[in-house]
């Protein structure tokens, strides 16, 4: 068994970026981690070229967890009581062109030492040069603005790049225990195990307010194309993607209106709830991220003669 493949491909194209994502995960707020890179495979037409092997949804899933039904068994499927698909798990990549690879994986339950080597072993086959893994976290976030983005990385070097992006440098479990996310784990994981491997892990703040609808429902945004839309911007900056985000542009704002049409609704009739809206927009501090604009080389350089030769100006005396 421990030379069994982690992962097999059947295509490896040209690649050197990756943004990787959960499904049944902890970390999915907004169904970011789920969302974000199944948006994407279908948008680009992204092909699947290989997964992880049996071997790791052997050693990394159990079959069921008691108490919960159907919700951590592997998926099968049948037609006129025949199966049409073996049982199988879902931590596949596929290639969306560009120098860009997708994947989408299921949170692993136990062994993550063999998950992760299984996915720095695929990163290198595949000569990935940086890896992105998007999450979401949910809380009273104000719909009418930019969601903020934090993250962790794993190489120092990273940060200055980083600090460019408009996002926030994670502080977490440093004044209390707390367990990481897969994407933090494998970033941890790339940090003291994997050296020269560049991961960021990107989360984002997906809207939920503590109070319930008169259907019952929590009120907020279930998946959260706003925060697509943010997450997207800065890997499209940093990855240089020639990706059209008016899609997500679009769908986020249309969510956010009616989500603050709600809010106004429901702050019109209850005190409470009011307070606990006017205070999360308060609290809240965006962190701004600045398209970046590519001059012409010609033109910049001749930006940097005009101010290389611009006069002094005199001091002004009082």
């Amino acid at each position: 068994m421990a030379d069994d493949p982690l992962v097999s491909f059947w295509e490896k194209p040209d690649a050197k970026h990756m943004i990787a994502g959960w499904r049944r995960q902890w970390s999915d707020g907004g169904d970011i981690s789920s969302g974000l890179p199944r948006y994407l495979i279908e948008k680009l037409n992204a092909r699947k070229i290989g997964e992880m092997s049996e071997y790791v949804n052997l050693m990394c899933y159990p079959f069921q967890v008691a108490g919960t039904h159907d919700a951590f068994r592997p998926r099968v499927s049948f037609k006129d009581g025949l199966p049409t698909s073996d049982m199988h798990r879902e931590n596949a990549f596929y290639d969306a062109g560009d120098g860009l690879i997708l994947f989408r994986g299921e949170e692993p339950w136990q062994r993550i030492d063999i998950y992760g080597q299984a996915f720095f072993e695929a990163i290198k086959e595949l000569g990935i040069e940086r890896t992105a893994s998007v999450e979401g976290y949910n809380g009273p976030a104000p719909p009418e603005l930019e969601r903020n983005v934090n993250c962790v990385f794993s190489i120092p070097e990273m940060r200055e790049e980083l600090e460019k992006l408009g996002i926030g440098f994670s502080h977490y479990g440093s004044e209390r225990r707390a367990g990481p996310t897969i994407g933090m784990a494998l970033v941890t994981m790339a940090h003291y195990h994997h050296p020269g491997v560049e991961m960021v892990r990107m989360g984002a703040m997906a809207p939920m307010y503590p109070f319930l609808t008169r259907g019952n429902e929590q009120v907020g945004i279930q998946r959260d194309h706003r925060a697509f839309y943010d997450i997207m911007r800065r890997l499209k900056a940093m990855f240089g993607l020639s990706m059209d985000l008016s899609e997500l542009e679009s769908l986020g704002e249309s969510e956010s209106r009616k989500l603050q049409e709600t809010l106004d609704r429901i702050g019109a009739s209850d005190r409470s709830a009011k307070q606990i809206i006017d205070r999360a927009l308060n609290d809240y501090k965006p962190l701004r991220f600045e398209e970046p604009v590519d001059l012409p080389p010609a033109l910049d350089r001749t930006l940097e003669d005009i101010i290389r030769n611009m006069p002094e100006q005199p001091e002004n005396n009082p």
